[in-house]
């Protein structure tokens, strides 16, 4: 084990983003004349955006509600969003020994604001989001992308994320995968590492 390219995603893996997307949701059902509870939306959340979007009858299309979503959060986030603690020592550590981190995200600009925020944007070689307009996790292209463009060895890098979408991405693209799931959310899933918390990274890398 010496994977010396880090791939991570952003949305619960560094940052410890669902309480602010739960907010976010709730605040876009009580727009909507709707409600649940926080804890109902949180796991719905961990699941996907689009899947908890789908969950409710807003009476319209979901991507206006999902970008009636993603306003609401880009306000919130840098009032209330954080890193998980652990974050900027595990990326630190893995520069201090010579490995390489990059960030693969679903997430938009909001992404490269909360980085420069957390004093963390300095630790990334290179940083995928939503502006770049690749397929969805678990497509592979982003990833082959990025290996293709800074001429990274496959066997090499892993894919390190809070969801199966992350590890089976990682997978789809001939690379290992590494599960983040303090929460146990995936415990059923087929992974190639699984940890609770970011500083057991350590013991792989």
């Amino acid at each position: 084990m010496n994977y010396k390219h880090l791939i991570y995603d952003f949305d619960g893996t560094l940052s410890d983003t669902y309480p602010c997307f739960t907010e976010s949701i709730l605040q876009t059902l009580k727009d909507h004349g709707l409600s649940d509870t926080y804890e109902s939306v949180y796991a719905k959340l961990k699941v996907s955006v689009g899947y908890t979007v789908r969950c409710y009858d807003f009476g319209k299309d979901s991507a206006e509600v999902r970008k009636h979503f993603h306003k609401i959060h880009d306000e919130l986030a840098p009032k209330i969003q954080k890193p998980y603690p652990e974050a900027e020592e595990i990326l630190r550590y893995a520069m201090a020994q010579g490995h390489k981190n990059y960030l693969y995200t679903h997430s938009g600009k909001i992404v490269k604001i909360l980085l420069e925020q957390w004093g963390i944007a300095d630790c990334f070689e290179d940083i995928i989001d939503s502006t770049m307009s690749f397929p969805t996790k678990p497509a592979p292209d982003a990833l082959n992308y990025l290996c293709e463009k800074h001429g990274l060895d496959k066997k090499d890098c892993i894919m390190i994320g809070d969801s199966d979408i992350d590890t089976d991405c990682g997978r789809n693209a001939g690379m290992k995968g590494c599960l983040f799931d303090p929460e146990h959310y995936y415990d059923n899933a087929d992974v190639d590492y699984r940890i609770e918390n970011l500083l057991e990274l350590k013991n792989i890398i």
